[in-house]
């Protein structure tokens, strides 16, 4: 009801205080501590205690089906339920243990642990109660507190959670797909035989066969090589081929191990004071006086020993201490080996330095010289079924194959592991095992598993050891076993995802306002989005990483460890928020959409806003058509009044070039030759007379005519003019070479008029060499200067100038305004008794 009822006590019941409940036929009974047990009942609507029995000194109890513990003081009690709630204290009760159980609880598999603190001695700590005794997981749970007082167990996650007075608050994983097994050293090889198992610990050996285990430890070791030096016949090896000498006189406790292997049932254990081959009886079967970090055997089962500069040497014969010694200038020869491995006819080695070397049919190769394989620093090495897998220095491991010929068949980048620096590789059933200095990565068929110390994996990981589906894997103080396949097939931990919190602009919107959780509708100004979500409940929330994405056709965000996405001035648009969950536990995701989100344009951008101001714009483009069009209109009605005024001023130009005066004068002339009976020049006059109304009439009807048609026209003209003077007018004509006569067009019967005017007022009698100069000259790519100069009698002012107030020039001009030119285009410089020039520049 969520309301609190506070139960009324009997007088002298001061001391009252509570220690537990448990439930019987549908009824609560409440247990004191020395007030008895008590029932609350319900009475006219209230509820009230009512005393069952006086037992005291209680401080828990655990219903299990029909029978309760009860804890006391130093034991436990268990009796039938239906017994314990009697009036009277003549029923019999079953007493086991020592300590105070503070608390109970019981797991899904039926077992019970109890929570104890002996308050006055050290008889506490975690106990499961197995056959009515109380058995210590202290050590199984790695909880050193003799002070625990409450327990909670998850039975989702099948996780216990054990309250201490002293030591903080322990999460025990009782279904645990990690076990640790504490030895005392730290583990640092494994390695099995057909009927026994060793461990090589950093103070020694065991090796447990049946259910013997033998220990060989330090001094063990020592006095095996003391005993090897005092009784060999063969010379002790020297320095020499810059291989170590061994150091006799060391200590048993400076004794350092490197590895352990196996070979034909014999475990070979390589020490800085020599290697050892030790039986799995425990007894000694050969002492080798070497030092080596790294050995291997080959195919045929001959001792491989290395050296990080001194070359190899292959035991042929270990009795006589014969070998094959194979010099490090050899480029085949194998340097600074860190790791090997012998599989079938080869054993491959690596080099921190030069990569991978194999020894095969009775001689080396170098993958890195031979430009097989240009890898140099690599590491670790082991079987993926017809594969090899072999890391790198940098964290990279390579998925190759060595069967007919060397190929790479895939790269794991160190991104893809958590971890920068592996400790060892090994292989189950497919799946490649990679031990990190984070923890451990399982990789098949792209997917990647990660385990670490949320799931009770600690470090540091010094060695592993596959036997059938179970790993263990070396650390100080013990080992750790993992199941494999319980890993390996692991369910989906991550079933939904839910938003939790929703903040629009930094202001958190209470989710009871978003009515439909799935969907958000916001203004264009509420465009901040930060939304927290969460998935159902995970034992491993570590181990979950979160990407999303806005819709269906974008690429995934970067993995972030927080369940968040943060949206910063999002445009208005429709969105479909999807999250995608990385479950490192399990190697698994789980994708689902978790918000559909709008964000309403501003009304500026609505459809019916933008449909309004398309209509206006349409209106103003309708408007601006018809005032276009209006324009053009009397655009074009101007430019057919210029094109006619235009078309007039040529016909005035060209009447006032022929005109009556000029008509008369050449008829004169001619009638003059005929009466003078000069038929030849009237015959050659009469004839320019007509070339020169010929080229009128074509040139009439065009706007722009070639150079070489206005100076031939020119010509025509001028000897016409000038026969009728009896050539008395010197004419000169400069011509810019650099003008392409047949090119460069200029407008229709333009300089005509200034040289009629030269004619007709430059050189009355009297004028002593009179001459005329026309002249074309190129001023720039698209400017052509034309000048008329004659050394007449020129005009000292505008008002005295018959050339100013000729009709034929003020044609010229209003012709070249039209034409777009400014009344700069024609420049007329004159002076009294200096002559006339006129200066006309044209665009071509």
């Amino acid at each position: 009801t969520h309301k609190v009822q506070s139960l009324n006590l009997q007088p002298g019941m001061e001391l009252f205080r509570v220690q537990d409940f448990f439930k019987y036929r549908e009824q609560v009974f409440v247990v004191t501590y020395n007030s008895g047990i008590f029932r609350i009942d319900n009475k006219e609507g209230s509820k009230t205690l009512t005393r069952i029995n006086d037992h005291k000194y209680i401080y828990s109890v655990l219903v299990d089906k029909d029978s309760i513990y009860s804890s006391n003081k130093g034991f436990i009690t268990k009796n039938r339920l239906s017994d314990y709630i009697t009036t009277t204290d003549s029923f019999t009760s079953q007493r086991f243990g020592t300590s105070i159980i503070w608390d109970y609880v019981r797991s899904n598999d039926e077992k019970i642990f109890a929570a104890g603190w002996g308050i006055y001695d050290s008889s506490g700590g975690i106990y499961e109660v197995v056959n009515n005794q109380l058995i210590s997981r202290a050590l199984d749970f790695n909880i050193p507190s003799k002070e625990v007082t409450s327990l909670a167990y998850d039975s989702r996650f099948e996780k216990l959670y054990v309250g201490t007075k002293d030591a903080g608050l322990f999460e025990v994983h009782l279904n645990s797909q990690i076990k640790f097994h504490k030895t005392g050293g730290s583990i640092i090889g494994f390695a099995r035989t057909d009927d026994s198992s060793a461990l090589l610990l950093n103070e020694g050996m065991r090796i447990r066969k049946s259910k013997t285990v033998n220990t060989i430890s330090l001094s063990q070791l020592k006095t095996w090589q003391l005993d090897y030096v005092r009784n060999t016949r063969i010379p002790l090896p020297k320095y020499e081929d810059s291989f170590y000498e061994l150091d006799y006189t060391m200590q048993a406790k400076d004794i350092n191990f490197y590895d352990i292997k196996v070979k034909d049932n014999i475990y070979w254990v390589n020490t800085n004071i020599g290697i050892f081959a030790i039986q799995d009886s425990g007894k000694l079967h050969r002492y080798v006086p070497l030092h080596s970090e790294e050995i291997s055997f080959t195919p045929n089962g001959e001792l491989i020993e290395t050296n990080p500069y001194g070359g190899v040497r292959i035991y042929r014969d270990l009795d006589a201490f014969k070998y094959d010694h194979f010099k490090q200038e050899d480029a085949r020869t194998p340097t600074m080996i860190v790791n090997s491995l012998q599989l079938g006819s080869k054993t491959y080695f690596l080099s921190v330095f030069s990569g991978l070397y194999v020894w095969e049919n009775n001689k080396f190769q170098s993958y890195f010289n031979d430009e097989i394989w240009k890898e140099k620093k690599l590491k670790h090495i082991t079987t993926l079924g017809r594969n090899l897998a072999i890391s790198n220095e940098f964290g990279d491991i390579f998925i190759v194959n060595d069967d007919s010929s060397f190929k790479i068949i895939k790269k794991i980048p160190r991104a893809k592991i958590q971890g920068n620096s592996i400790a060892f590789l090994t292989e189950y059933n497919g799946a490649l095992i990679i031990g990190t200095e984070k923890g451990l990565t399982i990789y098949k068929d792209k997917r990647y598993i990660f385990l670490d110390e949320e799931q009770g994996l600690k470090q540091p990981l010094l060695s592993a050891e596959l036997n059938q589906n179970k790993l263990s894997i070396g650390s100080e103080n013990g080992y750790y076993i993992i199941d494999l396949d319980l890993v390996s097939d692991s369910r989906p931990l991550v079933e939904q995802l839910e938003v939790k919190e929703i903040f629009i602009n930094n202001n958190e919107m209470p989710l009871r306002n978003t009515g439909n959780r799935k969907k958000l509708e916001l203004p264009h100004d509420e465009n901040t989005i930060w939304l927290k979500f969460s998935t159902n409940p995970h034992p491993y929330p570590h181990k979950l990483t979160y990407q999303y994405r806005l819709s269906a056709d974008e690429n995934w965000s970067q993995p972030s460890y927080k369940p968040e996405i943060f949206l910063p001035f999002l445009p208005a648009k429709n969105y479909d928020i999807a999250v995608k969950v990385s479950d490192n536990s399990t190697g698994l995701n789980y994708t689902q959409q978790l918000l559909h989100l709008t964000i309403l344009p501003p009304f500026w951008k609505t459809w019916w806003f933008i449909l309004l101001i398309t209509g206006f714009v349409v209106l103003g483009v309708y408007g601006m058509y018809k005032f276009q069009i209006r324009q053009h209109k009397n655009f074009e009605e101007q430019k057919s009044l210029i094109q006619k005024r235009f078309e007039e001023t040529k016909m005035e130009a060209l009447l006032a070039q022929m005109n009556p005066h000029f008509i008369f004068n050449a008829m004169n002339s001619i009638q003059n030759y005929i009466m003078d009976s000069d038929i030849d020049n009237a015959t050659i006059f009469l004839n320019d007379f007509a070339k020169l109304i010929r080229l009128n009439l074509d040139h009439c009807t065009k706007q722009k005519i070639l150079l070489v048609e206005e100076i031939e026209y020119l010509r025509s003209y001028i000897r016409i003019e000038n026969t009728r003077l009896n050539n008395t007018i010197k004419v000169i004509y400069e011509i810019d070479p650099e003008i392409d006569l047949y090119e460069v067009e200029i407008p229709t019967m333009l300089l005509q008029t200034f040289i009629e005017n030269v004619f007709v007022h430059a050189f009355p009698p009297g004028i002593s060499s009179p001459t005329l100069k026309i002249g074309f000259k190129q001023l720039s790519e698209d400017l052509l200067q034309c000048s008329i100069e004659d050394n007449g009698i020129g005009f000292s002012s505008p008002a005295n100038n018959k050339l100013h107030t000729s009709k034929g020039v003020s044609l010229v001009k209003e012709r070249l305004i039209l034409l777009g030119y400014d009344e700069d285009a024609i420049q007329i410089i004159s002076a009294k008794n200096k002559g006339t020039s006129v200066i006309i520049k044209l665009k071509v």
